[in-house]
């Protein structure tokens, strides 16, 4: 069965399960588990951006009042590549012990060369992050070329912009730290973690590979998480250690990271920079665009941002040059950032274009308009509902909708016009998603002979509303209201279940529950029918009731119940096996295309206040439109555009890593001088879902805060008249740009 037709709670606005015990503080996170017995654990971190272990003594630590147990992560003659690597974690029995303790330890370094400014690392030929001699600080990462780029490209164009843009590395900066409670039964067999992650089931499954033991001797905890943005998806070393430590102790070990840690080794997003030429012809079509750019992984080996991506929606440009160089400096490795890779890309073909438009004298949005991507041919033939067969036409009625809203027509104004010190300026950017989801994510429901109504899954709620898509989904088939679904989430027990990364959780999740609750509906009906002397087919569900179409009755939920007896009905729905779906093109295209979907295409605009005589941007406002397929519940979907807004504005205005040259370590692993917005900051958020039921569930979380960061730079730019070519866009940078010689150049 696809999505109901009719639907009576899909689509609406609904109020968040858990917000009263959000509130009020009833919900329990990782953060506040605390066991009888508990001990509390810290990590040893390298001061040093790249050293040796010469030696390591913890003999007088060992010794201190409270201590519980040690384990080693690191030893004497290993390298060490970032200022924030584990060499040890201990355990006392008190906070103050265990710090006491770490004080204790004495370590001897070698310190080594080092790198932690991507241009240095450039002019490097060596390396300082490890993997042999091949291993170089800068590899090249995908270069590509469309064939006689360099003939073609060029020829005629009525304009040629090219330019410098970038953005910084960030930090994931999760309000509730990374880390877990450990806690062995008292023959160390089984494992129980309350752990802060985005997948429950695999960091489960990751510990008891770990420790080489079943995994049903491990079960994982997360019934609130607070906050993960993609870099939380298993226990991570500190919840190996933590493990370990209260195996050796045999008492519960708590091991949260401090916010220093967290800042430091608790994830970052990639640095991006790069020269962008761009040109279009005197129709302002864009003809060729090139760009030569790098970014850094940190110590890791990954290519950073997937710059194949350029230039990002706009993918038929005929002329595409790309060389991209990843650079690897001594930092914690980059993990995945809520919608990796795409601010990124974004900023850089977003901005380019911007500049473009002022060479030719045109509107941004006509610029836009006039190179959008076609909806593709093969796709409107075989998969009509799908992204590439309704880009163009989703694109252009999201420009026209945030036009409006944003009344664009009446208040832009060519780059720089406006008198006085305060110019304001709107600006426009682009941006997609997949945000498709698979399975296995079983899902149980129990239906009890009082009325009541349990909904059983492993998945896990960041704080995205699952808990309420569950209860509305079921709801909805069941003919109640959401409050009245009891739903379970963030046990490893329940079963399997995807992580909650890529978008992926709503759309994976809502098929799976959609299916249980038809087979629990189905099963109720089969357990009440020969009580009522009626067959299956003649009952029904309407809101609050069961319906016997045969003798016209309506019969209350509960009463309808009451005739299970002592017999709950359980079933389960799940999505069909990857094998079933390859095999059946019918089955197939009902769960990928109908229940579920991927692509999805949004439009932003930002307006800004800039204050040529401080620097200071304020966004004042900001209008994003986005499509998320069939809307599950309009409320939880409003706010997590509004909370991806709320990043993006972050990452444009506010957020930089900043690594002192000499020492190599972060000197703002904080929340003093890493600066964040605080809410008299933020913009007046207005925000528009495109509720596209046809296509189905396709996921929100990552594409609202994509193209804010560049909207926000073109918005800036339209206000001043001059580009600031690196985010975060700071009072220092701004008036950077306004000095340089005429305004700076365009």
């Amino acid at each position: 069965m696809p999505w109901p037709q009719q639907r009576r709670l899909l689509g609406t606005k609904v109020q968040r399960l858990d917000g009263a015990d959000k509130s009020t503080g009833r919900a329990k996170y990782s953060y506040d588990i605390n066991r009888p017995r508990q001990c509390h654990a810290r990590i040893l971190r390298c001061p040093h951006a790249h050293a040796r272990i010469k030696s390591i003594d913890t003999t007088v630590a060992e010794r201190t009042p409270g201590f519980k147990s040690i384990h080693m992560v690191a030893k004497p003659g290993d390298e060490l590549y970032f200022a924030g690597a584990e060499l040890l974690g201990i355990a006392a029995d008190t906070e103050e012990h265990a710090e006491d303790a770490l004080r204790a330890i004495r370590v001897e370094y070698e310190p080594l060369p080092h790198h932690v400014k991507e241009a240095e690392a450039l002019r490097s030929k060596g390396s300082t992050v490890g993997g042999g001699a091949e291993a170089a600080n800068v590899t090249p990462a995908g270069d590509y070329s469309t064939d006689n780029f360099e003939q073609n490209a060029y020829r005629d164009a009525a304009a040629v912009h090219e330019a410098e843009y970038g953005v910084a590395i960030i930090s994931h900066q999760c309000l509730e730290t990374h880390g877990l409670v450990a806690q062995w039964d008292e023959k160390q067999e089984n494992l129980t973690v309350w752990a802060s992650t985005q997948a429950v089931p695999n960091t489960a499954q990751q510990l008891a590979q770990y420790f080489k033991i079943p995994a049903t001797r491990v079960k994982c905890i997360t019934h609130y998480m607070g906050g993960g943005f993609g870099s939380k998806f298993g226990p991570d070393i500190q919840g190996q250690i933590a493990a370990e430590l209260a195996k050796k102790a045999a008492q519960p070990v708590k091991l949260m990271l401090d916010r220093a840690e967290e800042v430091t080794v608790g994830g970052m997003r990639p640095s991006a920079y790069g020269k962008v030429k761009i040109a279009a012809n005197k129709e302002g079509l864009i003809q060729a665009f090139e760009v030569d750019c790098y970014g850094s992984p940190g110590v890791g080996r990954g290519a950073t941002v997937n710059f194949n991506l350029l230039p990002y929606v706009y993918v038929n440009v005929p002329h595409i040059k790309r060389k991209h160089q990843a650079v690897r400096l001594n930092l914690q490795t980059a993990r995945a950032m809520r919608a990796p890779g795409h601010p990124q890309n974004c900023l850089l073909t977003e901005q380019a274009i911007d500049d473009l438009a002022a060479k030719l004298n045109v509107n941004p949005i006509q610029m836009r308009l006039r190179n959008l991507p076609p909806n593709d041919q093969d796709a409107i033939k075989n998969a009509p509902t799908t992204y590439l067969a309704l880009r163009h036409t989703i694109y252009t009625q999201q420009i026209d909708l945030v036009r409006k809203m944003s009344d664009w027509d009446r208040k832009w104004h060519p780059p720089g016009q406006g008198n006085g010190p305060i110019k304001t300026g709107l600006g426009i950017a682009l941006h997609t998603w997949g945000g498709s989801g698979r399975g296995p994510n079983p899902t149980k429901i129990t239906i009890g002979a009082d009325g009541s109504v349990l909904c059983q899954s492993s998945t896990q709620d960041l704080g995205t509303a699952q808990r309420t898509v569950a209860a509305i989904i079921v709801a909805e088939i069941l003919g109640l209201d959401p409050k009245d679904i009891m739903v379970e989430v963030g046990e490893s027990q329940h079963g399997p279940s995807t992580p909650s990364g890529g978008s992926t959780t709503c759309p994976g999740t809502s098929p799976a529950i959609l299916k249980a609750a038809e087979n629990a509906r189905d099963a109720f009906f089969a357990a009440i029918a020969p009580r009522m002397n009626v067959e299956v087919a003649d009952l029904e569900i309407a809101p609050g009731h069961v319906v016997n179409k045969k003798a016209n009755q309506r019969i209350p939920w509960r009463q309808a119940c009451a005739r299970l007896g002592m017999n709950p009905v359980q079933a389960t729905g799940d999505w069909p096996t990857n094998a079933q779906l390859q095999q059946n093109k019918e089955l197939r295209d009902l769960w990928t295309t109908r229940l579920s979907n991927q692509g999805v295409g949004g439009v932003q605009i930002a307006e800004v206040r800039v204050d040529t005589e401080t620097g200071v941007v304020r966004c004042t406002n900001v209008w994003a439109v986005q499509d998320v397929g069939l809307v599950v519940n309009k409320l939880g979907c409003e706010s997590q555009a509004a909370g991806g807004v709320v990043m993006g504005v972050n990452y444009a205005l506010y957020e930089e890593c900043i690594y002192d040259k000499n020492s190599g370590r972060l000197v703002n692993p904080d929340m003093e001088f890493y600066k964040l917005a605080g809410i008299r900051d933020m913009p007046q958020i207005h925000v528009h879902m495109m509720d596209m039921p046809e296509r189905g569930v396709i996921g929100i979380g990552e594409p609202p805060t994509i193209s804010t960061a560049a909207a926000v730079g073109n918005a800036i730019f339209n206000a001043i008249g001059v580009r600031v070519p690196f985010a975060p866009f700071t009072p220092e940078r701004v008036l950077a740009a306004l000095a340089r010689p005429q305004g700076g150049a365009r």
